[in-house]
C-alpha cells in the first residue's frame, strides 16, 4: 500500500469511527462560545462596585439555607456573581445574585442549561471516563486534520479551483469539494482546540508531571480539618487583594474540612485569560497565606499550560478569536457528513461496479485513493 493511500484509509477511518463524536463535540464548543452572554438575565443589572463580600454570601447563605461553597463572578462585565451550594437533597444549584447590591436574580440548576451542556462538551457527562474519551479523541482529530490538510493541498496553480463551487459538477464532486474546502479553511483550529482541549481532559495527569519534569508550580495540599476560629471571608479576600491590587475579584472558594483553605482566585491586566484570570492566593482558614500563584510572573510551564483554556474557546484573540473557534466547532458536523456522504457514494458505486470516469475528482486536485 502506498504511503498516500494509507493516510487516505487512516483519515477516512478516523472520521468514520471518530465523526458522530467530533461533530457533537463541534456543536456543544460552538454553542458555548458565546453562551455567558446569550445567558445574561433580560432584566437590567444594577452598576457600581461590588457589595461587601460578607454582606453578599450571608444573604446568599439565607436564602439557599445552605452553605455556599463557591462565589464566582459570571461572566466578564462582574456585574453578576454564582454562588453555589448544596440543597438539602443533595444536588448542585447556583443563585445568581446582583454584585452592586447583593440582590437574588435567580435560584438555578447547578447542573442544568448551559452547564449541562458544558459537561457534555467536557466529559460527555460520563465524568472522568468521559474526559478520558473527549482526550483521546481530541489527539484523534487533530491527526485527522493534518492527514486532511496534506490530502487536500491544492496542487500547484490550483488554488482558485479549490474555491470554485462552480468547477464541482457531479455529486461527488460537491461532496468532496465542500469538505476539502472547509477543511483548509479551518485546519489550524482543528489542530490547536483539540490539542488544547486535550491538555484540560488530561490536567490531572498532565499537572503532576509538568511538575516533576518542567518545573510546573502545583497548589498546596493543606491537611484537612477546619481550626475553631476562622478568618472571615472578606478578610481572606482581602489579603488576596493586598498581594495584586490591581487586580479584579474572579472567584472564592470557601473552606471544607477537606481543604481547610480560601482560594481567591483574580485577574491581573495582561493575563491570557479574557475574564476569568488565574492569578490566586491560598488562605488558610487561620488568616496565613500558604500560597501565592502570580500568572504573570509563573513558570513557563505554568503559563503554557494556563493558555490552554483560552486558546480553546478562542478569546486569547479576542473577538475574532471567538468566532474563528465558533466557526470551526460548525465545521466539525459539516465535514462529518460530506465525508460520509461522498464515502457512501463511493462504495454504492462499486457495487454498482461504475466505471472511474463516472465520479471525477474535484479540478486541482489528484483523484482519491480508493477506499
Amino acid at each position: 500500500m502506498s504511503g498516500r493511500r494509507l493516510l487516505v484509509q487512516v483519515h477516512l477511518w478516523l472520521g468514520l469511527v471518530l465523526g458522530l463524536l467530533w461533530a457533537l463535540q463541534g456543536l456543544t464548543g460552538a454553542l458555548l462560545v458565546f453562551h455567558r452572554e446569550l445567558d445574561r438575565p433580560a432584566g437590567a443589572v444594577a452598576a457600581g462596585p461590588m457589595a461587601p463580600i460578607d454582606r453578599i454570601l450571608a444573604g446568599a447563605e439565607s436564602a439557599a439555607g445552605a452553605p455556599v461553597t463557591m462565589l464566582s463572578v459570571a461572566d466578564a462585565r462582574g456585574d453578576l456573581l454564582h454562588a453555589s451550594y448544596r440543597a438539602a437533597d443533595g444536588t448542585r444549584r447556583v443563585l445568581r445574585i446582583e454584585a452592586a447590591t447583593g440582590r437574588i436574580v435567580a435560584d438555578r440548576a447547578g447542573d442544568g442549561g448551559w452547564r449541562w451542556i458544558y459537561l457534555l462538551h467536557e466529559e460527555l457527562r460520563l465524568e472522568d471516563t468521559g474526559l478520558g474519551i473527549v482526550g483521546t479523541s481530541g489527539l484523534f482529530l487533530a491527526s485527522a486534520a493534518l492527514t486532511g490538510l496534506w490530502l487536500g493541498w491544492p496542487r500547484r496553480g490550483s488554488w482558485r479551483a479549490a474555491f470554485r463551487p462552480a468547477l464541482w459538477r457531479t455529486a461527488r464532486q460537491r461532496l468532496y469539494g465542500w469538505h476539502r474546502m472547509a477543511g483548509l479553511l479551518v485546519t489550524a483550529a482543528l489542530v490547536l482546540l483539540p490539542l488544547s482541549g486535550a491538555a484540560m481532559a488530561f490536567g490531572s495527569t498532565l499537572r503532576p508531571f509538568l511538575a516533576r519534569h518542567a518545573g510546573f508550580e502545583l497548589p498546596p495540599r493543606p491537611a484537612p480539618g477546619l481550626p475553631a476560629q476562622m478568618i472571615a471571608p472578606a478578610a481572606a479576600t482581602a489579603l488576596a487583594r493586598a498581594r495584586f491590587p490591581d487586580a479584579s475579584f474572579v472567584r472564592l472558594t470557601m473552606p471544607s474540612a477537606k481543604a481547610p483553605v480560601y482560594v481567591v482566585r483574580l485577574r491581573q491586566p495582561g493575563e491570557t485569560r479574557a475574564w476569568s484570570g488565574t492569578s490566586s492566593v491560598t488562605v488558610a482558614a487561620n488568616g496565613r497565606i500558604v500560597h501565592v500563584l502570580d500568572a504573570l510572573r509563573a513558570p513557563l510551564a505554568n503559563r503554557l499550560y494556563d493558555a490552554a483554556f483560552p486558546i480553546h474557546n478562542g478569546e486569547i484573540a479576542g473577538l475574532p478569536g471567538r468566532v474563528l473557534v465558533l466557526l470551526a466547532g460548525l465545521a466539525l458536523p459539516a465535514l462529518y457528513v460530506t465525508g460520509l456522504l461522498a464515502w457512501a457514494r463511493k462504495r454504492r458505486a462499486r457495487r454498482l461496479n461504475l466505471p472511474a470516469s463516472a465520479a471525477p475528482s474535484v479540478p486541482g486536485t489528484a483523484p482519491p485513493s480508493p477506499a
